[in-house]
């Protein structure tokens, strides 16, 4: 379901749920759903995070709602049952430890008690952990005292008490429930706000309520696994002249600052100073100047702007600054004649997103939305009218929220009656079954005619080519080409057969049509290019063309890639055959095809990784896996998943044109560097040592406080850049490790300046699947059914699967979370009997079966089954900085987990684990639907098979590499790969 909602209360007193998807065709829910109280209680006003709903009604009691998530809201409950063990006695004395208590023994817990807050429900009975590593087979650890810092999981002659882990599991499941928060002084409330979304910790948000006493309060303890909150914390009055004002009617928040508004019965307005994460209720209020010094009865609050509605009807706007370091509003700028009126009348209620966006509540009691909002433009143009798709009809609204809302764009549907029901009717007519038939049926002739065709000797056949000169194929381009760190001019002329580039003192050149593999964008700052790689042969044969725009620069790789493409056609069978997908450092997708038609046998034949060619896919991408059927799936940096169009095909989609849409976040880090000189101390400089210059981004040289962007796909977010951190960073070495000295000792120093950017596009083939922020995603290889397995790992931790994905249905259905009892940092799927396997951040490896029938809600972690094996020679390598670059890979019984630079070989089957095997810059390893197991570092190999040595006195062996396809210096440019 979509992350994003508008919410709104009717006249009646029901809070209504819009949602508002950037993209309608990537999700099931559009209509408008209504959520009343089951007791029958009447809501006055109401807001919202992306994952709660808060209300309060008519009598003052404040309503929670907890939408339902792919990721349960789950606890673990744990209790140690403790024993001592003399004789037959299996108790404890009176001045041990309690027999069930909490870990430090010095709370006494009582098994039977299953009392549990509001909305929880227990979601299974007390049973024992059990981990192979810490406990023995029922799960005891064993010492000499209760206060032993040592714990022995086998029991020996002087152990003389014992202890179990006793753990059970909560689950909120009151989904979509309206339910009254813990209140334990019975407070009464009158106005909510909420924001701070992009100033606290993820799950977490600033809740401020305005209490029948005049007071306002904040909700401390609001987190993922606890969503209610636990208490109500203060905050000071307001203290205008000396004295303290308890007449705020009204407050509000903005929803991605730290920035909390109130207004007094008088029309006053103050900005409460100082609230952060640290220190979540501020230091002062202060008064904030209202439009020509009238009286305010409204005000909402965004990122930029602030709008307001006076005592006379009339909307007002205004810009705002922030301080980018403490990441609130200064209200500096803000003055009585700096505000632009908008309207005169007509607007009863406001509501503004994250990024601007306002909603309202006409006096007519319609639902409107402020349309033309552009950067140049915060004011927009006018109130329009949005369409209701509610039940019933024509209904009047007293309250909304749409501070949970993202988009930077306002949907064309909400406005528009009939733009929503074309884009599905054209999303039908695209799954159809018999249009689904027909391109399969024409695909499969198109491979039996190419089949044929390179099955006839050249000289039996004419190309129409030879048969005219020419001359209308015959393409001249002006740009520059990278001799050494020069440009230098040149003339490129594209023929049917070649490409001649000349130039000015320089040797002519001719490459020809059939040596060209690959071509790679790039951009560069300083000086600013736009890049294209040109590859010709491996992958340190290359030739790079600069241009100073992107627009020549575009057209010159379609052409190129229309010459990769011909040859591919001529070459292959089946774009979907043995392939590679991977990730360029600047985040370019390409498709390698890595089988081609043998001269001799006629038949495919395996190509190397840096011979293969390859074609560019439009996106921007951290990783990408690749699947059976074609499917294959990618994950931004942002955390964002998507999944390849199924009408995709990188032979001919040249031809289509696609309107998904896509969007990313990053945050471009630029890093400021000076060396230390005699009698000056630390200065700037000119030129570069050590491959380091004054100003870096993205580890190359670049203008101090650079506004050039990649493409014109991206957009600035912040105005400008701001310091992370004001305290520089000190080094012996200018290209060495960077610390914090208070004494600023060291050669060189650098600090950091950051500076966000959104990426943008209507016209990808990567349809976008709603889903938590996700780390990476893996792919079934092979597909026994019509449905393929995909399962994600998200940032925090957590597994699901998505159901329903099939060739048709390329982004499936919905998600299945498969619990588990610990954060996970890596998971492995294995296609051979249906395995996931997966492994925490110290290094217990588990697994468990999927069936294509599991499509509940959660798969229980009960079915996880541990790897009952000594991997100590893997776990010792383990370190907190390395945890993260845990990476299991495998087929069969065979599992390989790369830690860091390091390979291992685990036999499950026999129980071997391989001594450690080093490479040159491990980065990555996977395996492809052959069995093959792929290792990327500086060079990408394809292991085909494995030497392995058994130690006869020992349960483990030696690796060594016997069969290999390898592809010299491929992995430099590359930080993501994926095979079929």
């Amino acid at each position: 379901m979509p992350s994003e909602y508008i919410w709104t209360v009717s006249a009646n007193g029901v809070p209504c749920r819009i949602p508002a998807p950037s993209d309608p065709r990537c999700t099931s829910e559009t209509d408008w759903q209504e959520l009343p109280c089951s007791d029958g209680s009447s809501i006055c006003t109401i807001v919202a995070s992306p994952t709660t709903a808060f209300a309060i009604d008519r009598t003052g009691r404040l309503l929670i709602l907890v939408m339902p998530t792919h990721i349960a809201i789950r606890e673990r409950v744990e209790i140690y049952n403790n024993q001592r063990w003399i004789g037959i006695w299996r108790g404890t004395f009176f001045i041990d430890r309690p027999r069930y208590s909490d870990e430090s023994g010095q709370i006494a817990k009582d098994i039977s008690l299953n009392e549990i807050s509001s909305g929880w429900s227990w979601e299974d009975k007390w049973v024992t952990h059990l981990d192979p590593r810490k406990y023995d087979k029922e799960g005891w650890q064993y010492s000499l005292s209760f206060l032993a810092p040592k714990w022995d999981k086998q029991c020996r002659l002087y152990h003389l008490v014992r202890r179990r882990v006793l753990k059970r599991h909560m689950r909120y499941t009151s989904h979509d429930q309206w339910i009254e928060m813990t209140n334990e002084e019975s407070r009464l409330f009158t106005e909510l706000a909420i924001g701070g979304l992009d100033v606290m910790s993820e799950g977490e948000c600033l809740l401020f309520a305005l209490g029948s006493d005049g007071n306002i309060y904040r909700r401390d303890g609001i987190k993922t696994n606890c969503p209610g909150g636990t208490e109500w914390e203060i905050i000071p009055k307001i203290t205008f002249k000396d004295s303290d004002s308890d007449d705020v009617t009204l407050i509000s928040a903005s929803p991605s600052l730290a920035t909390l508004l109130a207004i007094t019965w008088d029309g006053k307005i103050f900005h409460r100073k100082g609230i952060t994460r640290k220190s979540p209720i501020g230091l002062t209020w202060q008064s904030i100047p209202t439009p020509k010094n009238k009286a305010v009865i409204c005000a909402a609050i965004g990122t930029k702007t602030m709008w307001c509605i006076t005592a006379d009807g009339c909307v007002w706007f205004t810009r705002l600054e922030i301080d980018e370091k403490l990441k609130e509003h200064t209200m500096k700028n803000i003055s009585s004649e700096g505000y632009q009126m908008v309207t005169q009348g007509g607007v009863s209620r406001l509501s503004v997103s994250k990024n601007d966006k306002v909603f309202c509540i006409s006096t007519r009691e319609k639902i409107e939305i402020r349309s033309g909002i552009e950067n140049n433009e915060p004011s927009g143009k006018r109130f329009e009218g949005i369409v209701d798709r509610g039940e019933p009809k024509d209904q009047r609204w007293i309250s909304i929220h749409c501070g949970s809302v993202n988009f930077s764009q306002v949907p064309e549907y909400f406005t528009s009656s009939s733009s929503l029901q074309s884009k599905m009717e054209v999303l039908l007519f695209r799954k159809a079954d018999w249009r689904l038939k027909i391109l399969q049926q024409l695909q499969e002739s198109t491979n039996r005619s190419w089949s044929a065709m390179n099955g006839i000797k050249g000289d039996d056949l004419e190309s129409p080519d030879d048969n005219n000169d020419g001359s209308n194929s015959i393409k001249h381009i002006r740009c520059q080409i990278m001799q050494g760190d020069v440009f230098k001019s040149v003339n490129v002329t594209i023929t049917t057969k070649t490409i001649e580039i000349t130039g000015e003192q320089m040797t002519p050149k001719s490459i020809e049509n059939s040596k060209i593999k690959s071509v790679l964008p790039s951009f560069q700052r300083l000086p600013q290019k736009y890049l294209l790689y040109f590859f010709t042969g491996s992958h340190s044969e290359f030739e790079c063309f600069a241009f100073t725009d992107e627009k020549s620069r575009c057209t010159f790789q379609i052409d190129i890639e229309n010459i990769i493409r011909n040859f591919i056609c001529c070459s292959t069978r089946n774009s979907f055959g043995e392939s590679m997908w991977s990730v360029s450092i600047g985040g370019v997708v390409r498709w390698h095809c890595l089988a081609e038609m043998s001269q001799e046998s006629k038949f495919e034949k395996r190509v190397n990784p840096g011979e293969s060619r390859a074609l560019t896919v439009e996106g921007i991408f951290e990783n990408i896996d690749c699947g059976a059927k074609g499917s294959v799936w990618a994950v931004n940096e942002s955390g964002s998943l998507y999944a390849l169009s199924s009408r995709y095909n990188p032979l001919s989609s040249h031809d289509e044109t696609y309107d998904f849409k896509m969007t990313n976040e990053r945050t471009f880090k630029m890093y400021e560097h000076q060396k230390h000189a005699v009698f000056r101390g630390f200065i700037s400089f000119q030129g570069s040592q050590k491959g380091v210059s004054a100003w870096m981004c993205d580890g190359r040289p670049c203008p101090p406080s650079f506004s050039s962007l990649p493409s014109t796909n991206w957009s600035w977010i912040d105005s400008s850049w701001h310091l992370e951190d004001e305290e520089w960073k000190y080094s012996s070495e200018i290209d060495g490790t960077y610390d914090y000295n208070e004494r600023g000792q060291g050669r060189a120093r650098r600090r950091l300046w950051t500076r966000r950017a959104r990426y943008d596009s209507s016209k990808s083939p990567w349809c976008h699947v709603e889903a938590p922020p996700i780390n990476y995603i893996r792919l079934a290889k092979q597909a026994s059914t019509e449905t393929i397995i995909v399962v994600a790992l998200t940032k925090d931790g957590h597994i699901l699967r998505r159901n329903g994905v099939t060739r048709e249905s390329f982004t499936g259905t919905n998600w299945t979370e498969i619990l588990t009892d610990s954060p996970i940092s890596c998971i492995h799927y294995q296609s051979e009997g249906m395995k996931l396997w997966c492994a925490t951040s110290d290094g217990m490896i588990s697994s468990r079966n999927l069936q294509v029938s599991d499509n509940s809600s959660f798969l229980s972690s009960s079915d996880w089954r541990h790897l009952d094996m000594d991997l100590s020679a893997l776990t010792q390598n383990l370190s907190k900085k390395s945890t993260m670059n845990l990476e299991l890979t495998g087929v069969s019984d065979i599992l390989y987990a790369r830690v860091g630079f390091i390979l291992f070989r685990i036999d499950t089957k026999n129980e071997t684990i391989s001594d450690a095997y080093p490479m040159d810059n491990l980065q990555q390893a996977v395996v492809n639907a052959q069995g093959s197991i792929c290792v990327r570092g500086t060079n990408i190999t394809i292991v085909r098979d494995w030497r392995v040595v058994p130690y006869t006195d020992r349960k483990a062996t030696i690796i060594a590499m016997r069969n290999v396809d390898r592809a010299t210096n491929m992995g430099r440019g590359l930080k993501n790969i994926a095979l079929f």
